[in-house]
């Protein structure tokens, strides 16, 4: 309240003085200490979620890091664990053995290249059998 009045001389005397018109100046608020206290509660909160939101930014923008302590994070334990289990168990190998193969083996081929141009030979035609025998040499060597 004392740096309300040092920064605005005469305010909250005026507001002391005319309880009408700081009624109409204030809106819902009854004083100008529930003003001031109303505006450093909304501050408060505004500094918090400016922080939060600070903080998600940087952990969407960073992949989560390993812990520090060199233990390996509950996620990778509890794949570990589960890869135990299932490696001890032979039926469970078998149905996961079983159930990639069926994904493999439904999954398409290698696509085939469709469309294009071909490219057609030379029109010249040997003039005699030896230059024949190049043009075959060659043909077969580039093949």
């Amino acid at each position: 309240m004392d740096n309300l009045e040092n920064e605005c001389p005469g305010t909250a005397n005026a507001a002391e003085t005319g309880e009408e018109k700081v009624a109409a100046d204030l809106g819902k608020f009854k004083d100008v200490k529930a003003l001031l206290n109303a505006y450093n509660n909304l501050e408060a909160e505004f500094t918090r979620r400016s922080q939060r939101l600070k903080e998600l930014e940087a952990n969407k923008a960073q992949p989560p890091a390993k812990a520090e302590s060199g233990a390996p994070s509950a996620p990778a334990q509890e794949h570990a664990s589960l890869y135990e289990a299932a490696s001890c168990d032979e039926d469970v190998k078998k149905r996961i053995i079983a159930d990639y193969l069926v994904s493999v083996a439904s999954a398409k081929g290698a696509p085939m290249v469709t469309g294009g141009i071909s490219v057609p030979s030379p029109k010249t035609r040997p003039a005699s059998i030896k230059e024949a025998g190049r043009l075959a040499q060659e043909f077969l060597k580039n093949s």
